[in-house]
């Protein structure tokens, strides 16, 4: 791995950036941006990125994508849906075997043998999971440059569609309903499974274990492996008991989120008759809203797998195990096999580290040099007077209550019932807080995004893409919430 000189720092310059952050370590994240910068050919040509930044310091992540890879993919994948309106299925289609590969490595993935593996086993065992990984994640790029740069245009097409409308309000509730999933993602199945052994039989061991089973990957992040217990199970159990919430309501409510979505979708369609270019669009949307689902629990089973090697692998060279996450992919054998990085390096990276990963190669650096490169990313930002905050309803409604502002899992306890959630983005292990939430704001995101996805599934109102929100807005402000207009005011 090469050190990042300053011949490199023209990569970052000038560039318009956006910007996610999440708990994230080094290596998990760099399966990620090596799968998203490769070019072959099931992946469009011009879907692909160029380049991928991120900072980790104190097991947090800031994660920065191109905005020229955003929209120069997204025209791609317009282009292509103008001429195939089953482009999303044959996309699907293409990483399938892919897919089929991992789940079956994972399924077939023994811990208790990593102890009784040679050192060449061990190794080999990792090469497997690293390609397996890398082939998975290639997809990345396609989904989420659609999902982040099609917002506006689909947005724009669907004004001019469904013509004049006498509120800003009605167009809301048509785009919310035209972009809603009709797919169930695993954080809301893995919900009704737990409800159901809460609802007919709390204490039957026998089913709590199987949930454990089928779930225990769930509550990953890239940072954390976190293995769910079957006592962590039963509190969940419990504090859904003594919630006071209607268990059997909110089941039926997960339960038929999903019909009531397709439902209003078909009536939408039929009273408007949408052109066919928006018509594969909100296809497109759809299917790349569980495609991204996949993807996210892929990515939790490829955090248990290789943190499971990686702690093998950190037990036998006598380190903290902490210290092999900041580890890059192509650096894990050398060194397993060579001290190097050595273990001093690791632990710098671990205070404050800088990863690019363009065309060119990978580049690491971490201390005051990574601090460097974010002022040369955003040398020419400029403070704007803020005078409300606005983003992109993605699921209807209108809230008051307190902020509480998640930077991390670790924060997500802040989260009290009625609370108003805001965070750059969220997560899946986020789900705790927002839960309790009575609405989402974020900074960034698109219509496939997590908090658009699971504020729908909950029923509660949100807006993305605010850019601000966060920044603005302090733990404890009192705030209006109109995911009607899209609009965030605070109160006092």
């Amino acid at each position: 791995m090469r050190q990042l000189s300053y011949k490199f720092i023209s990569l970052v310059k000038n560039r318009q950036w956006y910007h996610q952050r999440f708990d994230g370590a080094p290596l998990y994240m760099h399966t990620i941006a090596e799968a998203e910068v490769a070019r072959e050919k099931r992946k469009p040509a011009g879907t692909e990125a160029d380049i991928r930044v991120w900072f980790c310091q104190d097991g947090k992540a800031d994660w920065y994508l191109d905005m020229a890879d955003v929209r120069r993919g997204s025209r791609v994948l317009i282009n292509l849906a103008q001429k195939d309106g089953s482009i999303s299925t044959k996309l699907l289609n293409s990483w399938c075997k892919d897919e089929l590969f991992f789940d079956k490595f994972f399924k077939e993935f023994k811990l208790e043998i990593l102890k009784s593996l040679s050192d060449s086993d061990l190794i080999k065992i990792y090469k497997k999971f690293h390609k397996l990984s890398f082939s998975r994640f290639t997809s990345s790029a396609v989904i989420d440059h659609f999902a982040l740069g099609t917002d506006e245009y689909i947005a724009k097409l669907l004004r001019q569609e469904v013509g004049r409308l006498d509120k800003e309000s009605d167009f809301t509730k048509i785009f919310s309903i035209a972009t809603a999933p009709t797919h169930q993602s695993f954080i809301n199945k893995a919900e009704m499974d737990l409800l159901k052994i809460a609802m007919t039989d709390p204490t039957n061991i026998k089913k709590i274990d199987q949930y454990q089973k089928k779930y225990f990957w769930s509550k990953n992040n890239y940072t954390d492996s976190k293995v769910i217990t079957v006592k962590d199970i039963k509190r969940e159990i419990l504090v859904w008991k003594k919630s006071g919430v209607n268990l059997r309501r909110k089941f039926n409510q997960l339960k038929n989120t999903l019909t009531i979505n397709r439902n209003n979708k078909r009536a939408l369609f039929k009273k408007y008759k949408f052109s066919k270019l928006l018509l594969t669009l909100l296809k497109i949307s759809d299917d790349f809203t569980w495609w991204q689902d996949e993807r996210k629990k892929a990515t939790y089973l490829n955090i248990y797998l290789g943190s499971s090697i990686l702690n093998e692998i950190a037990r036998r060279k006598k380190v903290d195990r902490e210290l092999t996450k900041y580890l890059l992919l192509n650096e894990v054998e050398s060194f397993f096999k060579n001290n190097k990085p050595n273990v001093a390096e690791l632990k710098l990276r671990q205070r404050k580290t800088a990863i690019i990963v363009s065309r060119e190669g990978s580049y690491v650096v971490s201390g005051d040099e990574a601090d460097q490169i974010k002022k040369m990313m955003f040398i020419n930002k400029k403070e704007d007077k803020v005078k409300d905050i606005r983003g992109l309803s993605a699921s209807v409604g209108r809230v008051i209550g307190p902020v509480k502002i998640i930077g991390s899992v670790k924060e997500i306890n802040k989260v009290q019932k009625g609370d108003i959630l805001v965070a750059v983005m969220t997560r899946p292990d986020y789900i705790a807080g927002i839960k309790k939430a009575a609405a989402i704001v974020t900074n960034e995101g698109g219509i496939t995004c997590h908090a658009a996805i699971v504020a729908r599934e909950l029923g509660i109102p949100c807006i993305i893409a605010t850019k601000i929100a966060t920044e603005v807005l302090k733990d404890g402000d009192v705030v209006e919430v109109n995911a009607n207009h899209g609009v965030v005011k605070v109160i006092r």
